[in-house]
């Protein structure tokens, strides 16, 4: 890595205490690369030079690592997986153990769309089979300010495209370009901020013990160097219940089978652990 790239790590490790060297380097680059371009630097050094001088800058560099976007239903394959087999057998498989709950963690969340996609096809399967089986969904991001955008739950018309009009008239309330998520969903989720990387804990704390039916952990890892990676999918791997699901992003799907994870339906990104 050239020198002076090392350089702008170096100084958003001292202004942010953020070490950025974690990301993978063409990741690294390409968003230094944007920074650059869109202040009117012509070099690295001049770059450089420019975050010491200017305090905003460096938040703005700062927040262009964090990637947030989502949206509902991202990935129609594995959605309609959870909606048909998975979230029904983990239905029966509760009233047959007695247990209250069926557990979820919507990892790396954004502003929401995911967990809201996920308390949408909870709340439909209990309305179809009557059932006392609760849901309770930890939805976890490391940015406080897109928390914050998820616990109000406005999205724009275009947020919502992928959503069925069936859906959009039972879960949203719509005021001129915007929709607004009923309460009724609302319930199931705790939005909480958590970083993936910490080393102080494995879990959300709201969880308090893990031990999640699903994991949802999607478009992120790509980001990352290789050690990061894995030290996201052991924590992922610590916090399954026995039985339990994995779920990455389309992209992603050779990263996790290289780490002890098969995925049970093809092409879904649907994993378990291998036994």
């Amino acid at each position: 890595m050239k020198i002076e790239i090392q350089e702008i790590i170096n100084q958003l490790l001292h202004t942010k205490g953020t070490d950025i060297s974690i990301f993978e380097e063409d990741f690294l680059i390409k968003t230094i690369d944007k920074r650059l371009l869109a202040t009117d630097n012509n070099s690295y050094k001049d770059y450089c030079r420019y975050l010491i001088a200017n305090e905003s800058e460096t938040d703005l560099l700062f927040k262009s690592f964090h990637i947030s976007f989502s949206e509902f239903f991202r990935n129609p394959l594995t959605f309609a997986v959870l909606e048909q087999i998975i979230l029904p057998s983990f239905l029966e498989k509760k009233k047959i153990r007695k247990e209250k709950d069926i557990r979820i963690w919507s990892a790396a969340c954004a502003s929401g769309q995911e967990s809201y996609s996920l308390a949408i096809l909870f709340d439909e399967l209990i309305e179809t089979t009557n059932s006392k089986i609760a849901c309770r969904i930890f939805a976890t991001d490391i940015s406080p300010s897109e928390l914050s955008n998820a616990s109000r739950g406005v999205y724009q018309t275009l947020s919502v495209n992928k959503v069925s009009l069936q859906r959009i008239k039972k879960y949203f309330t719509k005021k001129g370009d915007s929709h607004t998520i009923s309460q009724n969903l609302r319930k199931y989720i705790d939005f909480s901020v958590f970083d993936l990387l910490t080393e102080h804990g494995d879990s959300p704390p709201a969880s308090i013990f893990g031990n999640f039916d699903v994991i949802f952990c999607s478009n992120i890892l790509f980001y990352y160097k290789p050690e990061f990676r894995l030290r996201i999918l052991e924590k992922m791997s610590k916090n399954l219940s026995t039985g339990g699901f994995l779920i990455t992003g389309e992209a992603e799907r050779e990263i996790v089978k290289s780490f002890k994870f098969r995925e049970v339906f093809p092409n879904s990104a649907v994993f378990q652990k291998e036994k």
